[in-house]
């Protein structure tokens, strides 16, 4: 009996001292994977971009603030973070993007340029000339999906409060545009950037990003100190973006092979369009019995004369009458006084014209100086003649530069197509 009694409890002094061994095992495991490199740390390090701010997208923003079922998107680090197992059900991260826009060709580019995958905020300066007459008549039902507008410009609070993934402008050299750039993004970096078109002075803009140096403003443009730090400080901000692939132009209009080659150099890239969505939208309205001539805003800049440009329209109404569309920066006294021409027709129009005289019918012919809105519409429609009439030297007032005078000339410069 003593044996038996000795039997049980060396049974049991060993089942205890394996089960004291399996204990210690499992705490050694334990701190072996507590001490151990985390692989999600280092996953995460491997993945973050050099180039990439050291800041929340608003996906994470929102997760942190409010984590519920509907904010459960998540950005790349974050992914690297939790390590999820789900990797291959995780939805696709949607782009998160604003434009600023102040004319209604520049509204139009950010139409186009959208990206279906992505969030796009138009922020559209409402009190700058024309665009209030244009809001008004543009029917919000022509935003593509996932495109919100609001009738303001380039603030800083809107990109300190919420980070973008890509930001459109329109007018480069735009003070509030410099103003909401510089204050928002003084010590951190920038998205990516899409330079959108603002009519033939977008070749301007082009130029000066393709220089090593200088201040982004507009020809003959004369800046206040401090607007001048402005200026140049997002000019080289936007040139650094240039060699990590985060600058782009796109554009509708025809690029030298010069000046391709040159910002292509820079590092940037250079995208096109041929306003894929504006030829989708109900807007062509009655077509003119007259022959239909785009007006101008060089003499309301004090580019040219405005004889000579008078003298231009009664040649053109020697042959009959005309219906003429005013340009939005075109004075009210001048057109008063055109007005009381019997042989013309003005034609004033809330939208811009490229949505006006989308759908004309083949074999039209549109005359105009040199203007945006003649190579628009050519791409528009490739049917309708657009008549464009070369400046002559003694028109200028000698107010603009040689390059603006020669890049304004310079209408049958072709379009690179390998661009």
């Amino acid at each position: 009996m003593a044996k038996k009694g000795a039997s049980k409890k060396s049974s049991a002094k060993k089942k205890s001292n394996k089960n004291d061994s399996t204990k210690k095992s499992s705490k050694k495991l334990s701190a072996k994977k507590k001490s151990g490199p985390k692989k999600d740390e280092v996953t995460m390090t491997l993945t973050q971009d050099a180039e990439a701010p050291a800041q929340q997208t608003p996906g994470q923003a929102v997760a942190q603030q409010t984590p519920t079922p509907a904010a459960t998107q998540q950005t790349p680090d974050q992914s690297a973070e939790k390590s999820a197992p789900n990797t291959k059900q995780a939805k696709k991260i949607r782009l998160t993007s604003i434009a600023f826009v102040e004319s209604p060709l520049q509204f139009l580019s950010a139409l186009e340029t959208h990206d279906p995958d992505e969030d796009l905020l138009i922020r559209a300066r409402a009190n700058a000339k024309g665009m209030t007459s244009f809001l008004d008549a543009f029917d919000p039902a022509w935003l593509p999906k996932r495109v919100s507008l609001e009738r303001v410009g380039a603030k800083p609070g809107i990109l300190r409060k919420q980070t973008f993934d890509r930001i459109y402008i329109g007018d480069a050299c735009s003070g509030q545009v410099h103003k909401a750039l510089s204050l928002a993004y003084l010590e951190r970096r920038m998205p990516e950037v899409v330079i959108l078109d603002d009519g033939l002075a977008t070749y301007s803009t082009i130029e000066i990003l393709t220089a090593k140096r200088g201040p982004l403003v507009r020809p003959r443009q004369k800046l206040k100190a401090s607007r001048a730090v402005m200026a140049a400080h997002v000019a080289d901000r936007l040139r650094g973006l240039a060699p990590a692939g985060k600058l782009r132009w796109h554009t509708a209009l025809p690029v030298s092979k010069t000046m391709r080659k040159a910002f292509l150099k820079t590092g940037a890239e250079i995208t096109r369009h041929k306003f894929k969505h504006l030829q989708t939208l109900p807007t062509g309205g009655s077509h003119p019995r007259d022959n239909p001539v785009i007006g101008s805003a060089l003499v309301a800049d004090g580019l040219i004369h405005e004889d000579s440009y008078r003298a231009w329209l009664d040649e053109l109404m020697a042959h009959g009458p005309i219906t003429y569309y005013p340009h939005r920066r075109e004075t009210d006294e001048f057109l008063a006084e055109l007005d009381r021409d019997e042989r013309v027709r003005i034609k004033h129009v809330g939208l811009p014209i490229e949505l006006r005289l989308v759908n004309l019918p083949p074999n039209s012919t549109i005359r105009s100086l040199p203007s945006t809105a003649a190579i628009s519409l050519a791409t528009l429609n490739p049917d309708v003649t657009i008549a464009v009439t070369e400046i002559p030297p003694e028109w200028w007032t000698g107010a603009s530069a040689d390059s603006l005078r020669k890049s304004l000339n310079a209408q049958s410069v072709k379009a690179d197509v390998d661009t």
